[in-house]
């Protein structure tokens, strides 16, 4: 391939990835925020925090992983110039995804006292969880209208209006955060309750703006009927589901092997879970920016899989790989050579920058396995196969929850034993993945081509 070539798909590429890097980033950024303010009003605040998000987050993952199932079938149908068939995929989208998200704001109102009480939330903790849940589950409410609308756009290949939109919540929810938490801008004082609602609120505004972006926008290749929207046809949900639903047991099987280590590193220790969220905390910086070209990757794949362009679509798969080890090489970089410097950043306690340091020098390892996993796997979802990576979650929820516990417990390397698992997991599926998207063989009944002519 001549020079001219390989600039124009890095240019491509970098179109698409540095917005989802950016949104990313600062949406992380307004997390940090969020929990300051509230730790410093009272402890106790990021305790219910603590209940509330692992769980929450675990359904809010689920809900994004269906909407692989969109975006992957739109990119197909934009590559192989189907535009009406994409714009009926998307427009079925909107209706379906905002009825199932209106069924888990209803879980969540309703249901939210039970499920902390299962987990084990007691006494002051359990009541301040529930009311944050109770506002918090309204942004439900809004949550279909973002999914679709951000798996309709990253689908046809543009991000912008993503990161726009993702980075105006970003900064409403911190004003907002500051303004209710604490009662400024002659807004009242409420605490944890302000947190949840400012959210809401910032939510409400991202989705506003991202539906009447995907709904009026020149250039598109495809314009949504209005008045379609709201009379969906139940084929095309169908075919979203069936490619969305086993990303979305792959995110729900990995929230669960979170929550079992949780449990593991609260039987170590008090500390043991507050030196792995700060590692995890530092870490995640370096896994959102390839993350941005893990999802480049599916989209792009994903049209060039539509024109029947296998080899184009390997290519593209295996330059977004370049460019991400080249960000986690940077990262290790930083990682191995300054970790008690970077500990230091968040917390002044040397107990816990001491035993935070050998652990981010495994990071520098960690990151580079999961960047290739990472990005393989997004190519693997472009063609379709979505089934594959649940499978491959499955394998990775049981082998991580299994060896822990053993390197834990049994061989006592405590958080240190805990890493080396995850290492060795990016490892094997990393490899796997690579080989099953190169080689192009489906263990499944049914091939890629074969899904892609049942939609």
């Amino acid at each position: 391939m001549d020079k001219t070539a390989i600039y124009k798909r890095r240019r491509i590429i970098f179109a698409m990835a540095v917005p989802i890097m950016v949104q990313s980033v600062v949406q992380h950024v307004m997390i940090l925020f969020d929990r300051g303010f509230l730790g410093n009003l009272d402890a106790r605040y990021l305790a219910a925090v603590g209940n509330v998000m692992p769980i929450f987050n675990a359904f809010m993952f689920f809900t994004f992983s269906l909407g692989t199932g969109l975006t992957v079938l739109v990119a197909q149908n934009i590559g192989a110039q189907k535009y009406q068939k994409a714009q009926r995929f998307s427009e079925s989208a909107f209706f379906f995804f905002s009825i199932f998200t209106a069924v888990l704001f209803l879980i969540w109102f309703f249901g939210a006292e039970a499920i902390f009480t299962l987990f084990g939330a007691q006494g002051d903790i359990l009541i301040f969880a529930s009311k944050y849940a109770h506002i918090l589950s309204f942004l439900f409410l809004f949550l279909g209208i973002d999914v679709t609308a951000a798996g309709i756009l990253q689908g046809i290949g543009i991000t912008r209006p993503i990161m726009v939109f993702g980075v105006i919540k970003s900064v409403i929810n911190i004003v907002l955060d500051w303004a209710l938490i604490f009662g400024k801008l002659g807004l009242p004082a409420m605490g944890l309750e302000g947190a949840a609602l400012a959210t809401v609120i910032a939510t409400a505004v991202g989705a506003a703006g991202i539906l009447i972006t995907s709904l009026v926008m020149q250039g598109l290749p495809f314009h949504l009927s209005k008045r379609a929207i709201i009379k969906p046809d139940w084929h095309y949900f169908r075919h979203i589901l069936k490619i969305g639903l086993p990303s979305g047991m792959e995110g729900f099987l990995w929230s669960s092997g979170q929550l079992v280590i949780v449990y593991f590193l609260n039987q170590i220790d008090g500390m043991a879970i507050g030196v792995y969220s700060l590692v995890i905390g530092i870490q995640i910086l370096s896994l959102f920016i390839y993350m941005g070209f893990a999802k480049s990757a599916m989209t792009l794949v994903g049209q060039r899989w539509g024109e029947g362009d296998r080899q184009a679509a390997k290519d593209t798969a295996l330059h977004c790989q370049r460019l991400s080890l080249i960000v986690s090489l940077s990262c290790a970089l930083l990682f191995i050579g300054f970790p008690g410097f970077l500990a230091g950043l968040f917390t002044k306690d040397t107990s816990v920058i001491a035993r935070a340091v050998p652990l981010l020098r495994l990071a520098g390892v960690y990151v580079q396995f999961q960047a290739v996993n990472i990005i393989m796997g997004h190519a693997i979802r472009g063609t379709g196969d979505t089934k594959w990576m649940m499978y491959s979650q499955i394998f990775g929820t049981v082998f991580v929850i299994g060896v822990s516990y053993v390197m834990i417990f049994q061989f006592g390397l405590g958080l240190i034993g805990m890493y080396l698992t995850m290492i060795m997991d990016e490892l094997i599926r990393g490899a796997i993945n690579t080989v099953r998207f190169l080689t192009g063989k489906n263990p499944f009944k049914k091939t890629v081509e074969q899904e892609a002519k049942a939609c």
